[in-house]
């Protein structure tokens, strides 16, 4: 059992010198990667992926009941509206404020 352990951990290592080094003509031989064990840095990305989609979740879930998102987009609208309307007013002062001076 020592021999097949000791042949074993020497396949894993020739792989990964394998893995690192180019050969002759310049090509890098491709392995299974997952023989050699998951990187914790995928998983510490995967975690902060996750953190960040939970975070935008919470966000978007203030209203408990549709009722209340359709009260929060409706004052959204008419507070648009208000603004659209302020603005064309402003829009139409300045418009009958310029006079025609030629020289």
């Amino acid at each position: 059992m020592a021999e097949y352990d000791e042949r074993e951990r020497l396949k894993v290592l020739r792989e990964k010198e394998l893995a690192d080094t180019p050969d002759e003509d310049g090509w890098i031989t491709v392995t299974k990667s997952n023989k050699l064990g998951a990187s914790t840095e995928s998983a510490q990305e995967k975690k902060k992926v996750y953190d960040k989609k939970m975070e935008r979740r919470k966000k978007d879930t203030l209203h408990l009941y549709s009722f209340q998102e359709r009260e929060k987009r409706k004052e959204s609208l008419a507070t648009l509206k208000q603004k659209f309307q302020e603005d064309k007013q402003k829009i139409a002062k300045m418009k009958s404020a310029r006079k025609f001076k030629p020289y």
